[in-house]
């Protein structure tokens, strides 16, 4: 492939992430795709010859590059669940806040083709146990496993590692799915709204944790992590 067919296709690719983000897949039209590349429709099939393929292709690399690292971080056990935790939220956030349409098309994605997804999944971290083998730095139950180590110490309460981690999802997701509903209810401008997803990350971080951990243990960390944060700001570069 040439240097000209890969631009062409990187061309089509981001117009059509576009299109695909704003109108969902059955919604979208190559002619739309097309218009939003610059390029006429015969050309559009001669790269993707359907609207499928080319589904298909964006989707897989939007769900490799951006949200099979995130994943990636609750399944490596060289980390402490709770760096996991804190890279996870801060992850999530980043990114989101980067493809402020990602969300609600993934949410859609994976009601609609929940299979498909797991697939991609799969070739990207275990998500069973019986997978681990294809992912050998990996660990699909090392969230979990550690939470229960936590709680056999007392520094954790008696939570539900499941229930933990699909509420802290919950707790990442929500503000992007009802960005309109949460700017209309507290009449937020949109550079309101995204300082308020900034400071969200660490609201999740924090109820995360309350969650989680027991008083005692819940101080001693937050004052660690204050300071922490503290270190990480003033070394910012301005």
């Amino acid at each position: 492939m040439t240097n000209k067919d890969q631009n062409t296709e990187e061309i089509i690719k981001q117009a059509a992430r576009k299109v695909f983000q704003r109108e969902g897949f059955s919604g979208a039209r190559m002619q739309v795709i097309a218009d939003e590349a610059g390029i006429n429709k015969m050309m559009l099939h001669y790269y993707f010859r359907s609207k499928q393929h080319l589904f298909d292709v964006i989707f897989e690399e939007d769900y490799t590059t951006l949200m099979a690292p995130l994943a990636i971080h609750l399944r490596n056990p060289e980390l402490h669940v709770e760096e996991q935790i804190i890279l996870f939220v801060r992850g999530y956030h980043d990114t989101m806040i980067k493809h402020p349409r990602l969300p609600l098309f993934l949410v859609h994605e994976f009601a609609k083709n929940p299979h498909k997804i797991l697939e991609m999944a799969q070739k990207s971290i275990p998500v069973s146990k019986s997978e681990e083998p294809a992912h050998p730095k990996l660990s699909a139950t090392t969230y979990m496993d550690q939470i229960e180590k936590g709680k056999a110490l007392g520094h954790y309460n008696d939570v539900d590692p499941r229930q933990h981690a699909v509420s802290m999802l919950g707790m990442c997701t929500h503000a992007f799915i009802s960005r309109i509903s949460v700017q209309t209810a507290y009449e937020m401008t949109d550079e309101q709204y995204m300082q308020f997803l900034e400071e969200r990350k660490e609201e999740v971080i924090d109820h995360t944790f309350r969650i989680l951990m027991k008083p005692d243990y819940y101080k001693k960390w937050k004052k660690k992590y204050q300071k922490e944060r503290q270190n990480e700001i003033d070394n910012t570069p301005t």
